[in-house]
């Protein structure tokens, strides 16, 4: 099964960001994303995301780019 998970930042402050993401079916789901642990909280699932599979992608992609030193304003997880 192929994943295409688009991962947008909606919201930055000192301590986290939020982040809408999108799967390929236009469906939308939102998250918070800590800046000190990389540690994530669903705020709104994604319709239709019941096994929480693109949350969990948006959220491995997210620490991904967080390890690196930076949030993107947007990134996809693609597989």
């Amino acid at each position: 099964m192929a994943f295409y998970v688009k991962i947008m930042k909606t919201a930055e402050e000192e301590a986290s960001a939020t982040f809408t993401f999108e799967s390929s079916s236009g469906a939308t789901g939102e998250l918070r994303f800590t800046k000190q642990d990389a540690q994530a909280t669903l705020l709104r699932p994604m319709p239709g995301d019941e096994g929480e599979h693109n949350y969990v992608r948006a959220v491995a992609k997210l620490r991904k780019e967080w390890k690196t030193g930076s949030l993107p304003e947007m990134t996809v997880w693609a597989s």
